[in-house]
């Protein structure tokens, strides 16, 4: 009976040692997302004078005419801040964003959050408190 435990305890810990950690600025701004019951928009208007820049490796901040949004990416999204391969947005319709169909720098937009400005303040300065090593 004792070599099944050991068989089964061995395969528990390699499962264990297998599974990669969530970075904890990530984990922090999931929580923020469902603390702050953050809507979800379906789409964003579009103007040439909007912007962005990374917040992490899953999200980015997006400035539009109409406010701030946090995207939220289907993958690990480091064409962000990849500046040596830039890739090409993929939009079905210049003029709008559309969460699970368009991409920014070639990562596919999972979710879109309207911000206030002092919503988009409180997730750089948690993001950043975990970049400084605090």
């Amino acid at each position: 009976m004792r070599p099944i435990y050991l068989v089964a305890s061995l395969a528990l810990l390699a499962a264990c040692a297998g599974t990669p950690e969530t970075p904890p600025e990530l984990e922090a701004v999931r929580d923020y997302v469902e603390v702050g019951e953050l809507e979800q928009a379906d789409r964003i208007r579009t103007h040439g004078s909007d912007g962005w820049s990374p917040l992490t490796d899953y999200y980015a901040l997006y400035k539009s005419r109409d406010g701030w949004y946090l995207l939220e990416f289907t993958r690990i999204c480091r064409e962000l801040t990849d500046n040596t391969r830039i890739t090409p947005d993929h939009r079905y319709d210049h003029n709008v964003i559309r969460r699970g169909i368009d991409t920014l720098r070639g990562c596919r937009i999972d979710s879109m959050y309207p911000l206030t400005e002092a919503q988009k303040q409180e997730l750089e300065a948690l993001v950043n408190s975990y970049a400084g090593g605090n």
